[in-house]
């Protein structure tokens, strides 16, 4: 009996070992198989990433290749426009130089003759050729203006100035113009002591602009506002009119260059300008640090023109 399990147990011993050797090869071989499916699917992500970024770097090559045909004809086109801009001002140019010295004998002779003709429909005639040489003498002005601002050439001869007098020397033209159309032009009070450091004849430029705008516009009977008020470090000049207003869409685009209000149904009064006035005095007022603006409460309910500029 000793004898059996004195042989037994080296035989049990033996068994169980194969059969931890067999749970440890079957271990061995599952993890073997779960890391090589791991690494697969490893290599698959990073090898899907690779040609996601190979295709990447393809579509940027084809946009960089295109780009660069655009950079290159958008260059020749600002070329073209720079060349067609040189022109343009060239000819404006030429048109105010070649313009100017008929213009001013057309209007010279016109008034002698007034002064000397007798036949009161002679001078009618007359008259109307000096109102037209007026008008194109103003068209000319503006053009002489648009040009040298395209050619950077708009110089301000800034002075230390009394604000007020700005006014003071255009009013009383703008007052026999105002009378003229049967409109009541109200100035109210004149800031005192106010000084700047401006062109005093580009300033009464714009000023004279927004008065004789207003004056246009506005039928007979009505009335304009020339007001004046400190803010901040700033001048503010409003000009208020009871005229056709403006709509709300148009309160910037009519300081463009020749834009003329869509909503004007006055045909006479829409050909008695060119859109020109509005865009110089905006330049003006630049030139000066300045501001210029426009508000409305809308078509028939006048408008509001203000610009400002600093005090000295």
């Amino acid at each position: 009996m000793e004898i059996l399990i004195i042989v037994a147990i080296p035989i049990a011993l033996l068994l169980l070992g194969g059969a931890f050797l067999v749970v440890g090869q079957t271990s061995s071989f599952l993890q073997s198989t779960y890391f090589n499916s791991r690494q697969r699917h490893s290599d698959m992500i990073i090898q899907q990433y690779m040609n996601n970024l190979i295709l990447a770097q393809t579509q940027i090559s084809r946009r960089s290749r295109e780009l660069e045909l655009l950079a290159g004809k958008l260059d020749l086109s600002n070329q073209e426009l720079a060349r067609l801009n040189d022109m343009k001002s060239k000819f404006l140019s030429m048109v105010v130089h070649d313009v100017r010295t008929p213009l001013s004998s057309i209007k010279g002779f016109s008034e002698l003759m007034i002064k000397k003709t007798t036949d009161k429909k002679s001078a009618e005639y007359l008259k109307n050729i000096s109102l037209a040489s007026d008008q194109l003498g103003r068209l000319i002005s503006d053009l002489t203006d648009l040009a040298m601002i395209e050619a950077g050439k708009l110089k301000m001869e800034k002075t230390r100035v009394h604000f007020p007098e700005i006014a003071w020397e255009i009013l009383p033209a703008i007052r026999i113009n105002a009378q003229k159309r049967g409109v009541e032009l109200i100035e109210h009070q004149f800031p005192e002591e106010i000084y700047i450091d401006g062109d005093k004849f580009r300033l009464s430029q714009v000023l004279m602009n927004l008065l004789n705008n207003a004056i246009k516009f506005t039928p007979a009977g009505k009335r304009i506002d020339l007001s004046f008020r400190k803010e901040g470090r700033h001048i503010v000049t409003s000009v208020k009119d009871s005229g056709i207003g403006l709509h709300p869409s148009e309160t910037k685009k009519i300081f463009e260059k020749f834009y003329q209000a869509k909503h004007q149904k006055d045909e006479k009064l829409r050909k008695q300008g060119w859109g020109l006035g509005l865009s110089i005095a905006q330049e003006i007022v630049h030139s000066h640090s300045g501001e210029i603006w426009a508000q409305s409460a809308g078509l028939g309910k006048g408008s509001t023109f203000s610009f400002k500029v600093p005090v000295d």
